[in-house]
């Protein structure tokens, strides 16, 4: 019992004397280790108010009147600019890009928005649309090569009828008939038998 309580004190003056000695790496230690939490907390903090703040706009993007097309550019601009790391930011891109080519055409600004939130969205959906609506305005104006390229680019399980949908018109459009039906036969696969989208493949099939 003895020996115990002296080897437990020897330990004891051990662990103090290397203390004593490495002291202030230490203390240095200690306030690294505190700075690092209060960094971390502060961080995701941050996180949150931006996050919050980015959904806000984005509600005020949703409710505002599609006739304000100024607001709705401003809205995106703002999330896009100070919120791009949230999810918020490229949703308002497709929104903005959306609401903007019922009455005006395609322009630079929204292909870039497009590219934008192709590149920088966090959601592989948004991506997708963003890739889908590329590929029809390159296919708009012929760029085949370039359309066919957007269209592969779309990764998510829910747009893969539209991808091939979209190869099947860009295939018809370079005088690929084979291809394009059996690229138009693949996206009815991913559509229901009796829904729209696969009554117009289905037409577009018949009229090869």
């Amino acid at each position: 019992m003895a020996e115990d309580i002296n080897n437990t004190s020897e330990k004891f003056d051990k662990i103090k004397e290397t203390f004593q000695k490495n002291k202030k790496i230490v203390v240095v230690a200690i306030i690294v280790l505190f700075a690092l939490l209060l960094l971390s907390d502060f961080y995701n903090d941050r996180k949150v108010r931006k996050s919050e703040q980015a959904s806000e706009l984005f509600q005020q993007l949703l409710v505002s009147k599609t006739s304000d097309i100024d607001k709705l550019k401003s809205i995106a601009d703002d999330l896009m600019n100070d919120y791009s790391s949230t999810p918020y930011a490229s949703r308002a891109q497709i929104i903005y890009v959306k609401t903007f080519i019922k009455n005006n055409e395609v322009n630079d600004d929204v292909k870039k928005r497009l590219l934008w939130a192709s590149d920088n969205s966090v959601e592989p959906s948004i991506q997708s649309l963003a890739n889908y609506y590329l590929g029809l305005i390159a296919l708009s104006v012929n760029l085949l090569e370039e359309a066919s390229r957007f269209a592969n680019l779309i990764k998510s399980k829910g747009f893969q009828g539209f991808k091939f949908d979209l190869l099947g018109d860009i295939a018809h459009s370079d005088g690929k008939i084979e291809e394009a039906r059996d690229h138009y036969q693949k996206a009815i696969s991913f559509f229901s038998a009796q829904s729209d989208f696969a009554r117009v493949i289905e037409y577009k099939l018949q009229n090869l």
